[in-house]
C-alpha cells in the first residue's frame, strides 16, 4: 500500500491517460494528462461504488485533503451518502455567497449615502463598525427582526450608554429605510423601535461649570499631576475660551488660522451649520496654539500620539471622565464646556444674547437672519477678550 508524502504527490507525473494512486480506504488522487491532480474518496454504499472529489492539489494540501477525507469517510461509516451532504454544503455555500448581509447593506449606505451627503460621517461611521457589523454583521438582512435590534440596543444601555443606544437606533432605522426605498427589503424591521423604549427620552442638556469650577479645572490642567496630554489639555482649554465645537477644533488644520490678525477662518465642511465660521484669536487663545504647533509634525492642529493624525473623537471624552475622577467636579462633557462659555457670556459679562450666538456659530431665526447679515465681529471680539481676561485673572488669584 502506498503512504502519501508531499515528496510522493509532487513527484507524481502525468501521462497520456488518467492515473489513480491510492493510499487505502478510498484515499487517492488523480493524475491528468494536463498535470493537474485531484484528491478522491472512492466509497461503496447500497452496494454501489461511487468516488467524491474532495478537492485540487496543490490548493488543496495532502493534510487537509487527508481530514476531508477521514470526515467523509465517517459519514459513510454512519450510513449516508457523502455525495450527498456534499452537494448540500455546496448548495449552502452558494446561497452564502448570494447572502445579502447586514455588513453589506450598512456599508453600502455608507459609501453611497452617508460619506456623499454628510460633512462629517465619522459618528455614524464609528456607529457601523463599532455596534452594529461585530453583533448583526454576517446575518441575512432578510433575516433580521425588530427583537435582534433590540437585543443588541440593550446591551449598549446596560454598559451605561443610553443616549449612545439611541443614537445607534437612528443610524439603524436609516440604513434599512435607505435600503426599503432601493428595493432591497420589503420592511424595515427597526420602524417601530421607539428611542423611548430604548434609552429612553433625552432631556436637553444645561450642564454648565461654575467659575469655582473653571479655576479648578483650569488649575488642574496646569498642574504636573494631570496625566492628560498637551493636546487634550490645551484643546479642552481652547474650547472653554472660544466656545467652538469639540469637531471643530479636533478637524482644524494650521492652514485655517491667521495668527497675524488674531483669526481663524472655519471652512463650511468643518461646521454643523455649513457656513464658514470666524473667530477671533485671544492672546492666550494664541498662546495655547503655539504650544500645540511645537509638537505638531503634521497639518493638524489637535494631533494624535503620532503627531499626524487628527485625535479620535474618543480621546477627549475619556480624559474628562479621568478628569471628573481626580478633581471632583461633577459629570460634565467636552461639550459642557462650549455651554459654560456660552451661559457666562452672558450671566456674568452681560454679553447681548445676539452677540453670543453669533459667537457659537449658530444659524439665526429666519426673521433676524433676513435683517441681520452682520457678522458683528467688533462685538464678538470684545466679548472674547472680556472672557479671556476673566479666566486669566480667575486662575491667577
Amino acid at each position: 500500500m502506498i503512504r502519501f508524502t508531499d515528496t510522493y504527490i509532487k513527484s507524481l507525473k502525468p501521462k497520456e491517460k488518467r492515473e489513480e494512486k491510492y493510499e487505502g480506504g478510498g484515499f487517492g488522487i488523480f493524475i491528468y494528462p494536463t498535470g493537474s491532480k485531484t484528491w478522491v474518496y472512492r466509497y461503496k454504499i447500497d452496494n454501489k461504488k461511487d468516488y467524491i472529489i474532495i478537492g485540487h492539489y496543490p490548493a488543496m494540501s495532502l493534510s487537509e485533503a487527508k481530514k476531508r477525507f477521514l470526515d467523509l469517510r465517517e459519514i459513510r461509516r454512519s450510513g449516508i451518502n457523502p455525495k450527498e451532504v456534499m452537494q448540500k454544503e455546496e448548495e449552502e455555500a452558494q446561497k452564502e455567497q448570494q447572502k445579502y448581509t447586514v455588513k453589506d447593506l450598512f456599508l453600502n449606505w455608507y459609501s453611497n449615502y452617508i460619506e456623499r451627503h454628510r460633512k462629517q460621517p465619522g459618528q455614524v461611521k464609528q456607529h457601523i463598525q463599532a455596534d452594529i457589523i461585530p453583533s448583526l454583521g454576517e446575518r441575512d438582512v432578510t433575516t433580521i427582526q425588530a427583537r435582534d435590534i433590540t437585543m443588541e440596543l440593550d446591551k449598549i444601555v446596560q454598559r451605561g450608554a443610553p443616549v449612545h443606544a439611541n443614537k445607534v437606533l437612528s443610524t439603524i432605522k436609516q440604513a434599512f429605510s435607505y435600503a426599503v426605498s432601493r428595493g432591497e427589503l420589503m420592511i424595515n424591521p427597526a420602524a417601530n423601535i421607539r428611542a423611548r423604549d430604548i434609552g429612553g427620552l433625552e432631556k436637553p442638556r444645561d450642564r454648565y461649570l461654575t467659575l469655582e469650577e473653571v479655576k479648578s479645572l483650569w488649575l488642574f490642567l496646569d498642574s504636573d499631576k494631570n496625566e492628560i496630554s498637551l493636546q487634550v489639555k490645551n484643546a479642552l482649554k481652547i474650547i472653554l475660551l472660544t466656545g467652538v465645537r469639540t469637531g471643530e477644533l479636533r478637524v482644524a488644520t494650521w492652514q485655517e488660522f491667521d495668527f497675524d490678525n488674531s483669526l481663524w477662518t472655519i471652512p463650511s465642511n468643518h461646521t454643523k451649520t455649513g457656513l464658514v465660521m470666524r473667530v477671533h484669536l485671544t492672546d492666550l487663545v494664541k498662546s495655547l496654539l503655539l504650544e500645540l504647533k511645537s509638537c505638531s509634525m503634521g497639518d493638524c492642529v489637535i494631533s494624535g500620539a503620532d503627531g499626524l493624525s487628527p485625535l479620535t473623537d474618543k480621546a477627549m471624552p475619556r480624559a474628562v471622565i479621568r478628569i471628573q475622577e481626580r478633581v471632583g467636579i461633577p459629570q460634565w462633557t467636552a461639550h459642557d464646556l462650549r455651554r459654560t462659555f456660552a451661559t457666562q457670556l452672558g450671566e456674568t459679562l452681560n454679553v447681548d444674547p445676539v452677540v453670543i450666538e453669533k459667537c457659537l456659530g449658530h444659524k439665526m431665526p429666519k426673521i433676524m437672519a433676513t435683517y441681520n447679515k452682520n457678522e458683528m465681529l467688533p462685538q464678538r471680539k470684545e466679548a472674547l477678550e472680556k472672557w479671556s481676561d476673566l479666566i486669566d485673572n480667575l486662575v491667577s488669584l
